[in-house]
């Protein structure tokens, strides 16, 4: 009979403390709200570097809206304790505590995972492919090879934590809308800019100058970031700060605005008081069931749909006035 089912006995040549080549011991215990802070306390002793992960259920829309907790679902608290000398003795403790947890109520039993040490912060990256995007636009992810064809547009990008890698729907039909919009001579708003791949596709196909705004802080450093990295700092002005308080002046034939319905809606006024008398508003991150609020919010302003495309449940639209 099999003892030791989830191997994590077999430690006779475990490396020294403090070394994670080994790999980690991942435990995992589902409890209920009221029992989160003792199995957390519990957890954290044998932890490495006492941290802890409390994942709490959560319920939100297919757009990022109403994100509220989900009281009726459990919630997993996690730790990882190194492969090393200690793991059994680690492991035996944290089995005892949970058993007389248990007694209380609200703990579950733990489950045990073996985890091989991996470079997470990189990992992530065998996800993003070198991506073709309508007939021109390429983007190459920063840790990609690519030999440009003839005529390519070739967008280098680093996303970090900011959205718009390509790989959504929204930010693939914006940039479908941009390669039918001539924009040569014009100058650009983007609104909500993002990894800024909106606007550097917009200078590639020919803009006078982009002003790129970006409420997220961390996203507006990724935006800065790639837009030094297309090579593209005189061209792009980036804007750390929401649409209606960043102050800016100007009247902008092309917006790209590819955030969320809601937002678009409620930053209609600023939009359009950017918007020269003749303009394109290449919307995106609309949900459909919410695409009304974006169709009213500027249809107040004389804005028309010119041009849709829907993939999946997202919507993204071209609105002109008149």
């Amino acid at each position: 009979m099999d003892n030791n089912p989830d191997g994590i006995t077999d430690i006779a040549n475990a490396p020294d403390d403090g070394d994670t080549s080994g790999g980690w011991h991942e435990v995992k215990v589902e409890v209920t709200a009221e029992a989160v802070e003792s199995v957390s306390e519990l957890l954290a002793r044998h932890a490495y570097n006492e941290g802890i992960v409390v994942e709490e259920a959560y319920r939100q829309d297919e757009d990022g809206e109403n994100f509220v907790i989900d009281p009726t679902r459990p919630v997993i608290v996690t730790a990882y304790i190194p492969a090393d000398a200690r793991a059994l003795e680690a492991r035996s403790q944290i089995e005892q505590g949970l058993g007389f947890l248990r007694q209380i109520g609200g703990v579950g039993e733990p489950a045990w995972a073996m985890r091989a040490e991996e470079d997470w912060a990189n990992n992530w990256k065998e996800h993003f492919p070198v991506l073709r995007l309508g007939q021109r636009f390429v983007v190459r992810p920063t840790w990609r090879d690519y030999e440009p064809l003839a005529n390519d547009l070739v967008i280098h990008l680093d996303p970090g934590m900011a959205f718009g890698t390509g790989l959504h729907p929204s930010t693939e039909m914006c940039m479908l809308f941009l390669e039918e919009t001539d924009v040569t001579g014009l100058d650009v708003l983007d609104v909500g800019a993002g990894s800024g791949i909106l606007a550097v596709a917009a200078m590639l196909q020919g803009a006078n100058a982009v002003t790129a705004v970006e409420i997220d802080p961390v996203a507006a450093k990724s935006l800065e970031a790639n837009v030094e990295l297309n090579g593209m700092g005189a061209q792009i002005t980036t804007v750390s700060s929401d649409i209606i308080t960043a102050g800016l002046e100007g009247s902008y034939p092309v917006i790209l605005a590819n955030i969320i319905a809601r937002i678009l809606a409620d930053v209609a006024d600023s939009v359009v008081a950017l918007a020269a008398p003749t303009c394109r508003i290449i919307a995106g991150g609309i949900i459909e069931e919410r695409e009304h609020l974006v169709l009213e919010a500027y249809g107040r302003h004389g804005f028309v749909v010119t041009g849709r495309r829907k993939a999946a449940d997202w919507v993204s639209l071209t609105l002109e006035r008149g």
